[in-house]
């Protein structure tokens, strides 16, 4: 047994674990092991981390399973009472694992503990934690801000999975990663379900990763825009409570415009945009069977759920500026 298992997933990033592992290898934590999920990869990576890296558990799949997939995969594996995830395409200080760990034992309600995530070659913020809109959507706090502005702890709807660490008590009542979304919005999913469920996520700014944002997938790539397009819509069935969802409804709905108009419209992302959309009502049935369990586990109140959602005014405010 041991207290923490960190997962990574990597699917052809050769180019990134050799960074990726000597930083977890050189955590001042101790008492956690590292899984290596390989996705069926084609470039030499698990090769590599046999030869290399003989204390990381590599457990090799014969496909690609998604970021959902393998990080359910390496669940299996994992002995440890916390489970942290870590992108193949980031770099942890030596201080992140521990200092994860600190900001959420000593209080039983915790179950998430988010990462300071930094684009790395800059002092600007990819992710401090997640943030419910009105729309129900999640949204990066602190992205392309100074690091500098984000010192002090808080707590925050969620966190980023890139490098996030979580409670296994927590995962055993709500679940963990859907496999169904394969990629993207897969821990918007499972941020609400915590969330919703009375679980609390706390923002540690000790804990410190340098992110290649996307370097692994790639810019707004026909696939991510396609999962994007599809898993929003399964996260607004599975999750978001009746009361909210009518009281709310309008503002979904101009969420949903403006997507359309920025995916289609401005970035040309057509196909893979009303693609996603039209295999995202496939699945319903199944999104809406899963949505009988999650809403007899919610504890917040529509009160108190609303007390802590950022408006989608803002948030599109926001997002225009960082287009620009």
């Amino acid at each position: 047994m041991c207290l923490i298992s960190v997962i990574i997933v990597n699917w052809n990033g050769i180019n990134l674990l050799r960074d990726c592992l000597d930083a977890v290898l050189s955590q001042d934590f101790s008492d956690f092991e590292v899984i290596l999920v390989d996705n069926g990869s084609s470039d030499g990576s698990p090769e590599l981390v046999q030869k290399n890296y003989p204390t990381v558990c590599l457990l090799r799949l014969e496909e690609n399973r998604g970021f959902t997939g393998g990080n359910l995969a390496g669940l299996d594996q994992a002995r440890g009472s916390f489970i942290a995830l870590l992108n193949n395409d980031t770099r942890p200080e030596k201080r992140w694992l521990g200092a994860l760990y600190r900001g959420m034992v000593n209080d039983n309600k915790i179950g998430i503990s988010a990462s300071k995530i930094i684009i790395d070659g800059t002092d600007m913020i990819d992710s401090v934690g997640d943030i419910f809109t009105t729309a129900f959507t999640g949204t990066k706090l602190g992205s392309l801000s100074c690091h500098r502005d984000f010192s002090t702890r808080m707590f925050v709807h969620g966190a980023c999975a890139a490098a996030a660490l979580y409670r296994r008590e927590m995962m055993d009542e709500i679940g963990f990663l859907d496999d169904d979304f394969f990629f993207n919005h897969e821990d918007t999913d499972f941020n609400l379900r915590a969330w919703l469920s009375g679980w609390k996520c706390i923002y540690v700014p000790e804990a410190v990763v340098y992110h290649k944002v996307s370097a692994s997938l790639g810019t707004l790539n026909d696939n991510s825009v396609y999962y994007f397009s599809r898993n929003n819509v399964w996260v607004w069935i599975k999750n978001v409570p009746s009361g909210c969802m009518f009281r709310y409804l309008h503002q979904r709905l101009i969420y949903e415009l403006s997507s359309f108009a920025f995916f289609c419209f401005m970035k040309g992302k057509w196909v893979p945009y009303l693609r996603g959309k039209f295999d995202s009502m496939k699945k319903i049935p199944i999104m809406l069977n899963k949505r009988k369990a999650i809403q007899k586990n919610v504890k917040l109140s529509n009160y108190e759920i609303a007390a802590g959602l950022m408006p989608i005014a803002k948030y599109l405010k926001q997002r225009l500026k960082n287009i620009e």
